[in-house]
């Protein structure tokens, strides 16, 4: 695979800009020699999703109100890493802020949710638990949490009631009893 010619970037420009997501216009020269232009890009901060078993097997799962799709979703805690933070380090303070929990580890997977159009990156932590506390929500989150045992998360899946990628993708790094 390496021996594989690369596509070449030849410029950018940006089209949008946010603190939270930007678009890009990219001109690329092909593999075989031609240049192709207008390929959109999306620019997003990496996230973490954070995977927490308790002793029983059982998988800390929030439900929360999403823009984007206008409805309820069943979801990993998750979180942006900020600037100057490792994933660990984030998946550590996203946990702590939105469930509660303090948890320790620094197992992470790295994962493109969105390959064909963003540089995005996502980061599958495990983390253990050490202690839990109260949750510190932001103003405009509108979380729940709960433990749902493995077994009852794939029959969740199974009936559509998961349908978060980044959950789906997750779950197949949890090791099953």
């Amino acid at each position: 695979m390496n021996d594989q010619k690369k596509w070449k970037l030849l410029d950018t420009q940006k089209v949008f800009g946010s603190p939270w997501v930007s678009l890009e216009n990219r001109n690329y020269e092909l593999s075989n020699g031609l240049v192709k232009n207008d390929y959109l890009h999306l620019n997003r901060p990496d996230y973490v999703l954070i995977v927490v078993l308790d002793g029983r097997g059982r998988l800390l799962v929030e439900r929360q109100y999403r823009r984007g799709v206008d409805d309820f979703v069943y979801e990993l805690p998750a979180g942006w890493i900020e600037k100057g933070e490792s994933p660990s380090e984030a998946a550590k303070r996203e946990l702590l802020e939105e469930t509660g929990v303090n948890g320790s580890g620094d197992t992470c997977f790295e994962l493109y949710p969105q390959p064909g159009f963003s540089s995005m990156k996502a980061y599958v932590c495990i983390l253990n638990i050490d202690t839990i506390g109260t949750a510190q929500v932001g103003e405009d989150e509108d979380i729940s949490t709960m433990w749902i045992a493995l077994e009852d998360v794939q029959k969740m899946v199974k009936e559509s009631k998961i349908k978060d990628m980044g959950f789906l993708a997750a779950l197949s790094l949890v090791d099953h009893p």
